[in-house]
């Protein structure tokens, strides 16, 4: 399995949500680490690599934040109730719901993130942190495609030890944002992945 792993010129980002940039969510605090995992198609992605990975990096708990559909919304809940995986609502509105969930294990992650794939796949919002929850929702003015308008916005708050993943655009990479020294460089980086991965530095211009 071939991943592209490069690191993002801080022009690329910066706090304010970016409706079709990076991020479509707001950031508070600071983390000098952000990369984007390319080359990989989620829906088609080896089922093993992310499971090992975060393993890998002791990641768990997780916690996803994620825009559900109305039309998703039941067989999610019923989902995250099969599996023992508790959830919370950010905002529960007709069309879209914000709901953060709690994955503790490999084995929780493996049944529920075929359906956070589905969704990020199709550009709602999906992204998650390792051992704390972090998400909240506020009002934030918008950059990029909703320039000047000011709505209810998910917020990251980036604290010490914590990696924020998010499902980019269409399932075609997932970036990370980071203040864990491990991946602090490339080489750091590749070292946590699993053996069967390929890895290729990527330079953004």
């Amino acid at each position: 399995m071939e991943i592209e792993v490069g690191y993002l010129p801080k022009r690329y980002y910066d706090s304010n949500p970016d409706a079709g940039g990076f991020f479509p969510f707001a950031v508070e605090g600071t983390a000098p680490y952000v990369y984007v995992l390319d080359g990989i198609y989620l829906p088609k992605c080896d089922d093993n690599f992310l499971p090992l990975w975060l393993e890998n990096i002791k990641a768990f708990p997780l916690y996803f934040c994620a825009e559900i559909p109305s039309y998703w919304k039941e067989e999610f809940e019923n989902t995250c109730n099969k599996f023992n995986i508790s959830y919370r609502y950010l905002t529960n509105k007709y069309e879209r719901s914000v709901l953060v969930t709690e994955v503790q294990n490999e084995k929780q992650f493996r049944e529920i993130f075929p359906f956070y794939i589905t969704l990020g796949s199709g550009n709602d919002l999906v992204l998650w942190s390792t051992n704390k929850d972090v998400f909240s929702v506020e009002q934030r003015q918008w950059k990029g495609n909703l320039a000047g308008e000011i709505v209810d916005t998910v917020v990251v708050k980036v604290e010490t030890d914590i990696n924020i993943f998010w499902i980019g655009y269409d399932g075609d990479n997932i970036a990370v944002i980071s203040n864990n020294s491990f991946f602090s460089t490339y080489e750091n980086i590749i070292r946590t992945f699993p053996e069967f991965v390929i890895p290729k530095l990527c330079e953004y211009e």
